[in-house]
């Protein structure tokens, strides 16, 4: 009975060995069955992933194409933002330049009106001057033109005269040489007296030659006065200072030129008594 019932435990031992190797056979086959699906499902995804990550890349190289060509772009864009920049900056500063100009221009514009306002008050207040001094000029020259006629007829009077005395002066020579020595004796009143007076009176104005001071020279002493080789001046000529009828003193001709000449004081003699417009004379 025992062993009946040991045969009986092992055989339902073996059978649940054999359904417990039926049941993992089964299941390794099925895991299998299922790991090839598996297997052959994810291959295909895969190869599927292995396309898309193909175009994916060849996308991604054409994005990268596009983005190097934006980039391009873009530095080109910043490249001409930056020159544009540039010329608002410079276009900026120059109407700000512009702008000072003008204001500098309005300003002197300005001043150079109101400059040309009070150059022509000035002007007109000088041509008014002008005006009344060439009125006087006019008036002192109608008064100087009647003054010389008047002088003029003067010296034609003195020149007559002069005639008329020479004239009487040759009749008394003549009539001396005529008489004996001892008639000759000049008396008041007769023509003898008449020559002596002829000579201080007599006016040759071709002999005359009388100058005027035009400078003095302090420093150097030395003056300058209008005769010259035109009025038979020459170097080392002594010429006499006169103011009006007072002799001042001696100078030596130094240099002479046409119309005027240089002459050095003669001791004690000097510059500190001399004016412009002094007489100037031949030493006599």
């Amino acid at each position: 009975m025992s062993s009946n019932k040991g045969g009986r435990t092992v055989l339902i031992f073996l059978v649940l060995i054999v359904i417990i190797l039926i049941c993992g056979v089964s299941i390794s086959l099925f895991l299998l069955q299922k790991e090839t699906q598996t297997r052959k499902a994810t291959e295909s995804s895969l190869e599927e992933s292995n396309v898309r990550n193909s175009r994916i890349e060849a996308a991604l190289k054409e994005a990268e194409k596009q983005i190097d060509v934006l980039k391009g772009k873009n530095k080109d864009a910043d490249d001409k933002i930056n020159g544009l920049m540039e010329e608002l900056d410079l276009e900026a500063a120059l109407r700000d330049e512009i702008k000072a100009e003008n204001k500098k221009l309005k300003d002197l514009l300005e001043a150079e009106g109101k400059s040309k306002v009070e150059m022509r008050q000035k002007l007109a207040a000088e041509i008014e001057a002008v005006q009344a001094k060439l009125t006087a000029l006019e008036s002192k020259s109608a008064a100087t033109l009647d003054e010389a006629a008047a002088l003029k007829k003067t010296a034609d009077d003195l020149q007559k005269k002069n005639a008329e005395l020479e004239a009487k002066l040759k009749n008394a020579e003549d009539t001396a040489a005529a008489r004996p020595r001892s008639e000759i004796l000049p008396v008041p009143g007769q023509p003898g007296d008449e020559k002596v007076d002829l000579d201080r009176i007599v006016i040759s104005p071709g002999s005359a030659k009388e100058g005027r001071v035009l400078n003095v020279d302090t420093e150097t002493e030395f003056l300058i006065f209008d005769l010259g080789v035109k009025s038979g001046i020459k170097q080392g000529d002594v010429m006499s200072i006169y103011r009006g009828k007072t002799f001042l003193g001696d100078v030596k001709v130094s240099r002479v030129q046409e119309d005027m000449a240089a002459a050095d004081f003669i001791p004690p003699f000097s510059s500190r008594k001399v004016r412009k417009n002094d007489q100037v004379v031949p030493k006599r």
